[in-house]
């Protein structure tokens, strides 16, 4: 056998003799065999003392941590205050009355105009800007019977400070067919609104009109509905409304016949100032002309101030006898309702005598939604009152109330009001015994103060749950202010004419807001 196969193998790769030491092991071993010296043990010692020392040291440090209060730390997240770039106040002013066709009878389908209405404005703070707008329907575009557009631009001092617009117009027509007074106040263009009044039966015609104030143009969809319920029909959407511009409506174009109609204005891109335009032949006798404005959104609670009704027995009179009798009769006092949607809804009306005196009323009816309903008021005395409507689901609400003096009548719609809050500003149009209504909804007392621009504050308080009276002047502007919560209204009586509109809340301001990025 040869000597070679007894010779142990070398390691080869990864592997390590079985005996073989790492070199931390080798000290390992190394040091168990060293013999214990005095100045080892003192080394020992030594370390071990330290170590001991830092124990004790890491305890006190968190026996302190313990009993001694931690430092409060505050972090307040990064924040910008900004004011945003006031834009000026702007209002529109729906125009002077139209008619279809024009003097001779002609162009009975196209709209015309019978004259400009008197408009007048105020501003708390600084001068008021019109504009006519450029091209109407009517061929009325930038001429004084256009609509008017009226703007106030922020206080250059203070742009923070709430500048208060206000506008109103009149017009007093005796064109024909047409004969009566018309007033509405100037309203901010909206996205949405409603319009509840008019007619499209025989002898009434009801125009709607639409202003764009705004630079880009608004298209227009019109929802209608009727004592029968909603009503499709063709060119009721995709309306084109130009640029400081106004279309003019037939809504017997769109549903002829309607007694009792309601109308929904929606508009993309621009917003538009929507109205009614109504006027009333009967027979061969004119029966006034109204400007119908747009009511306030559908509310459980709809608040009607400043209904003026007038000698009921002469309205009655007028009604049983002559043309009056021959065709049917919307010279009596009606309250219009009408609920969106499906379903009966359990209504409650009451009728409130705004001089604190005199007998009211107050009833229950059953609504079906999605119907336009009329519903009579009976016995009512001649004065002014505020008609609240509370129902179960959100309603429209409006009256129509008639003026008979000799051979002169007239009409007015009275449309639900918006609620004011803390303050607001109203101008009074020119017209026959301008007078002021204001409602108080809250529990308490309130004392309001109306002041003329430029001028000493005259107040008026207004009981809980009560209104109130106060005769302004034409053609002036007002503040509203001290109050938590108000309805205002503003009425025009006298000669067998009647005209009424409310008071809007003003509009949006530049107030700081705090920005996180």
């Amino acid at each position: 056998m040869s000597d070679e196969s007894t010779m142990p193998e070398e390691p080869t790769g990864d592997e390590f003799a079985k005996d073989e030491l790492f070199p931390e092991q080798e000290e390992l071993e190394t040091s168990k065999r060293r013999p214990v010296t005095a100045r080892g043990i003192a080394i020992v010692g030594g370390r071990a003392a330290v170590g001991l020392v830092g124990i004790g040291v890491a305890a006190l440090t968190i026996a302190a941590s313990t009993f001694l209060p931690l430092p409060t730390v505050q972090s307040t997240a990064p924040s910008t205050l900004i004011t945003p770039v006031p834009t000026a106040q702007q209002l529109v002013c729906p125009g002077g009355i139209l008619r279809l066709a024009s003097d001779s009878g002609q162009d009975a389908t196209l709209a015309s105009g019978l004259g400009p209405a008197a408009v007048r404005s105020g501003s708390s703070s600084g001068s008021v800007e019109s504009v006519d707008a450029a091209n109407s329907d009517a061929g009325t575009g930038g001429t004084s019977s256009a609509p008017t557009i009226i703007s106030t631009p922020p206080d250059a001092a203070d742009p923070a400070q709430r500048v208060l617009l206000s506008g109103a117009q009149s017009q007093q027509v005796a064109s024909g067919d047409y004969v009566g007074l018309a007033a509405a106040d100037c309203g901010i263009a909206l996205g949405d609104s409603w319009l509840a009044g008019g007619a499209t039966t025989v002898g009434r015609t009801t125009l709607i009109t639409l202003t764009n104030p705004t630079e880009v143009s608004a298209t227009v969809n019109l929802q209608l509905f009727g004592e029968g319920g909603a009503i499709a029909a063709p060119g009721t959407s995709g309306i084109i409304v130009p640029a400081s511009g106004q279309r003019v409506l037939s809504l017997a174009g769109f549903a002829p016949g309607l007694v009792s109609p309601v109308v929904q204005v929606t508009s993309a891109g621009g917003q538009v100032h929507a109205t009614m335009q109504q006027s009333i032949l009967r027979g061969l006798d004119p029966g006034g002309v109204d400007i119908v404005e747009s009511s306030a959104p559908p509310s459980a609670v709809s608040i009607i101030p400043g209904v003026v009704v007038t000698d009921q027995d002469a309205v009655q009179l007028f009604s049983s006898t002559g043309s009056a009798s021959e065709v049917l009769d919307d010279s009596t006092v009606v309250l219009r309702l009408f609920a969106p949607g499906d379903g009966v809804v359990p209504v409650t009306v009451s009728v409130i005598p705004e001089s604190g005196t005199g007998s009211g009323d107050s009833f229950s009816y059953d609504l079906d939604g999605g119907r336009v309903a009329d519903i009579p008021f009976h016995e009512l005395e001649a004065g002014s009152y505020t008609v609240v409507v509370e129902s179960t689901r959100p309603t429209i609400a409006s009256v129509r109330a008639s003026s008979v003096v000799g051979e002169s009548t007239d009409f007015a719609w009275f449309t639900s009001a918006q609620k004011l809050s803390s303050s607001a500003q109203f101008t009074a149009a020119l017209g026959p015994a301008p007078v002021l209504h204001v409602y108080n909804p809250t529990g308490v007392e309130a004392t309001v103060a109306v002041t003329p621009l430029g001028a000493e504050a005259t107040t008026v308080v207004v009981p809980a749950g009560a209104s109130a009276v106060l005769p302004v002047q034409g053609g002036e502007s007002y503040g509203l202010s001290g109050f938590d919560a108000l309805y205002a209204a503003v009425s025009s009586s006298g000669d067998g004419m009647l005209a009424r509109y409310t008071v809007h809340p003003p509009g949006v301001g530049s107030s700081p807001i705090t920005v996180y990025p």
